[in-house]
């Protein structure tokens, strides 16, 4: 588990009533660098965690004048269809305080429907991702990345048995879904193996045929994983960058090295590791780092897919408010400022498409030095930008493989089905309010 010192930590009611949820949260506290005493809640107390500032440093972590670890609260799901009617209470009782509690705080957020690229999908036209279920357990972040909003409160759900059946009810509706990505939102390896959640997730995946479970990372922490009853069905995807940013902008991570020895170390243990080099930020020397960390990973690791996607998301003024100035490549941190009003209405901005463009390609070139076969693919990029790179990659939107596709499949070269024709919901009759 990573080092911590988190300011308080909330331990609902639920999880204290249960020995085997008490003893995951309880292992945890036991493994804190400071002690603290634990509060214990009920759901009639959300409101008043929400007022006394439980969100206050949910926050961007680069705008923070002091970061702290997070508070920790551990609470359980509640499969029982009530998730909005507790929302709606906790809603009412907040009405006058200008803000709420999300669902990860009455119990709710196991899974919910990614429409992308279909027609309910808003940004349908300004990037290219899959259409899937997403799969949940936490909520919130130690790793004190400068970009992120994500820190100030870790939530983590405990009763993963029970999460389990519900998981196995969702797979049997979608047979087109073959791989689901854990916790686009957080950071599970960070609390294990103390939790004791993480271990028996990915026990149960083990147990399935054509099943698998992708855990998204940028941790160190993989040795414990070594003994696991993976039986080849879990997938790690590091979330990996040049060294400068790894250490300037990503405080509380793995390091660009550390990464990679823990994908070495998973990948000597069985499981099948991909990366992501997510998000690229043109730091001044990025071009150096970027040869660096590729040389580095091919000569310690052999990963099955590589993605790219640049820093993005956001304007150029909030992109200086959470990483500075001082640190980024001046050329391209003056375009993003003469492209103010290019990329006002889309996803990829803050850099315009010539300067993605021009990083793409050099991580290319410094990948097919190694790696002339590897498959390549752009995430979360656009419709343009892919036009320009469907050649080079040899993919298209419609059946290029990526670090977390739902049919991206260990090995898999090219997606044998059209990503979004396939996709399809299918969770009517099961339990209200859960599937979401």
């Amino acid at each position: 588990m990573y080092p911590l010192s988190p300011p308080a930590v909330y331990i609902h009611e639920g999880v204290m009533s249960n020995d085997l949820y008490r003893s995951r949260a309880e292992g945890v506290v036991s493994a804190l660098e400071t002690p603290v005493e634990p509060v214990v809640y009920r759901d009639a107390d959300v409101p008043d965690l929400v007022r006394n500032g439980i969100y206050d440093n949910r926050k961007p972590m680069g705008s923070l004048a002091e970061v702290r670890d997070p508070i920790l609260l551990f609470d359980t799901f509640r499969f029982d269809g009530k998730e909005q009617e507790r929302m709606d209470w906790t809603g009412e009782q907040l009405r006058d305080a200008g803000t709420n509690a999300g669902l990860s705080l009455v119990g709710g957020g196991a899974f919910n429907w990614a429409c992308y690229n279909l027609k309910d999908d808003p940004s349908r036209n300004d990037k290219v991702c899959r259409p899937c279920w997403r799969i949940h357990m936490q909520q919130g972040c130690v790793h004190r990345c400068h970009y992120c909003g994500l820190g100030g409160l870790l939530v983590s759900m405990v009763n993963i048995e029970e999460y389990c059946v519900q998981l196995g009810r969702l797979m049997v509706r979608h047979p087109w879904q073959y791989t689901y990505l854990l916790d686009d939102d957080a950071d599970p390896p960070c609390l294990e193996p103390e939790l004791g959640c993480l271990g028996p997730l990915i026990e149960y995946f083990g147990t399935l045929e054509n099943r698998y479970v992708i855990i998204h990372t940028k941790t160190w922490n993989t040795e414990w994983m070594r003994y696991l009853q993976h039986n080849g069905n879990t997938i790690i995807v590091w979330s990996i960058s040049g060294d400068s940013q790894s250490r300037a902008l990503e405080a509380k991570t793995g390091t660009t090295q550390e990464r990679i020895e823990a994908a070495r170390i998973a990948e000597e243990a069985g499981y099948q590791i991909r990366y992501k080099f997510k998000p690229i930020i043109p730091v001044k020397t990025w071009r150096e780092d970027a040869s660096e960390a590729v040389r580095l990973l091919f000569e310690k690791t052999n990963p099955d897919v590589i993605s790219l996607c640049m820093f993005m998301w956001m304007d150029v003024d909030e992109m200086k408010s959470r990483l500075g100035a001082n640190l980024l490549d001046p050329t391209f941190l003056q375009a993003a400022e003469d492209s103010r009003d290019e990329v006002e209405d889309t996803r990829a901005k803050p850099f315009p498409h010539w300067v993605r463009a021009q990083v793409y390609s050099h991580y290319l070139a410094e990948i097919r030095k190694w790696n002339s076969e590897v498959p390549v693919s752009l995430s979360t990029e656009n419709f343009r930008m892919w036009a320009e790179f469907t050649d080079q990659l040899g993919m298209k939107p419609t059946n290029y493989v990526c670090g977390c596709g739902p049919q991206s499949t260990p090995g898999a070269k090219l997606l044998q089905d059209h990503a979004f024709k396939v996709a399809v919901r299918n969770d009517a009759g099961l339990i209200p309010g859960v599937y979401g």
